[in-house]
């Protein structure tokens, strides 16, 4: 605790008396780091206007920046995008200025019109989930890919498109396209709990929160009211956060209920039989690589690929009721924190073993995190 108030004390006294804060972040791992986010709390910055911060890079040139909400009305982080190979240190520079415009690269939206989804994309990929105006068509609380090859936003051209029927997402434009199914499955890294070797797949989320919404880092959270298990029902909170750049989303999921111990399972629905498996439940992750197939149709959408990564000790890595799941042990009202995501072979996944090295990749990054800490 004293250490924390010095380094406060210290980050305020700096600021005050030279206008600016330098920030160094090593990567003291095994892997190279390509725009990864790098969080600082601006409790560390407080003389400064979050309003006006700019970021500069070694070379005095301004970096992308955010700063981060959290689903609070005032102000609670800054994040900067950070690409370092493994074993090299930069040092960034805090200071207010004029920030330049950079352009949006995540976005989330409610979408009424479109039966209550949930979607949300950024410069590589997209997803949906599904809310309660589906009530009546028994969908899951599974995940949806949305494939893209454009890094521009389209959510919103997509939608607005598909529903006056000048063109469907079902097929590709030139930007991309919704080539997956979901149905009453777990999707692209839906979650569940299991009971008795069983998936007890969930519904359609019950309400929403957007915490934040670009331009780097989009996050929302979705409340789960029904959660079947057994024959009791527990209660979910999920929070889902991408970020600028990434093909994998963090989920952190917290469960509530009369129970206490009990087992989760992450899973990807297995939708083609010339599939590629890799991972294991020592490794902590799993991924999926099959032929895409536009919808209803045997029109070739190319190689997509699906996967997870988990924060924590696996129990199994299997195949359960057409799905590939992990199964971990989970104590009731604890955050349990992983990692799901996709990717495409037209647009930056150039074959099966890319999609697994990301995967990988991810695992020894998360056991190996970017050391940041202010220079004196």
């Amino acid at each position: 605790m004293k250490n924390h108030l010095f380094l406060l004390l210290f980050v305020l006294l700096f600021a005050s008396c030279n206008g600016k804060v330098e920030i160094s972040v090593f990567n003291n791992s095994e892997v190279d780091r390509v725009n990864e986010m790098v969080e600082i709390c601006l409790c560390q910055l407080t003389n400064f206007d979050p309003s006006k911060l700019v970021v500069l890079d070694p070379n005095g040139k301004q970096v992308p920046y955010q700063v981060l909400y959290k689903g609070e009305e005032s102000p609670q982080a800054l994040i900067f995008p950070v690409t370092l190979k493994a074993g090299k240190e930069v040092t960034f520079t805090v200071k207010e200025g004029k920030p330049e415009q950079f352009t949006a690269k995540t976005r989330v939206r409610y979408v009424p019109e479109r039966k209550d989804d949930i979607s949300w994309e950024n410069d590589r990929i997209g997803f949906r989930m599904y809310g309660p105006a589906l009530a009546n068509e028994n969908p899951s609380n599974g995940v949806d890919v949305w494939l893209k090859r454009t890094s521009e936003l389209v959510f919103d051209k997509w939608y607005k498109n598909d529903i006056s029927q000048k063109a469907s997402y079902h097929q590709d434009h030139g930007e991309g396209l919704d080539c997956y199914n979901v149905g009453h499955t777990l999707g692209c890294g839906g979650i569940c709990p299991i009971v008795n070797d069983s998936l007890s797949i969930g519904r359609y989320f019950d309400r929403y929160k957007i915490l934040d919404n670009g331009p780097l880092r989009s996050s929302f959270l979705l409340y789960y009211d029904n959660v079947p298990y057994g024959n009791k029902n527990l209660k979910a909170e999920l929070v889902i956060t991408i970020d600028a750049g990434s093909q994998l989303n963090q989920a952190v999921v917290r469960y509530t209920g009369d129970t206490t111990n009990i087992q989760l399972a992450v899973g990807i629905s297995l939708q083609d039989t010339l599939q590629t498996i890799a991972g294991s439940a020592t490794q902590r992750f799993f991924g999926y690589a099959e032929n895409a197939f536009v919808q209803g149709t045997k029109i070739s959408a190319g190689r997509r690929y699906e996967g997870v990564v988990i924060d924590a000790p696996v129990v199994a890595v299997k195949q359960l009721q057409n799905h590939l799941v992990g199964v971990c042990n989970y104590k009731v009202g604890e955050p349990f924190k992983y990692y799901f995501g996709a990717g495409w072979n037209k647009f930056g996944i150039k074959k099966d073993s890319d999609w697994f090295s990301l995967l990988s990749d991810k695992r020894t990054a998360l056991s190996q995190p970017l050391k940041v800490k202010i220079l004196k």
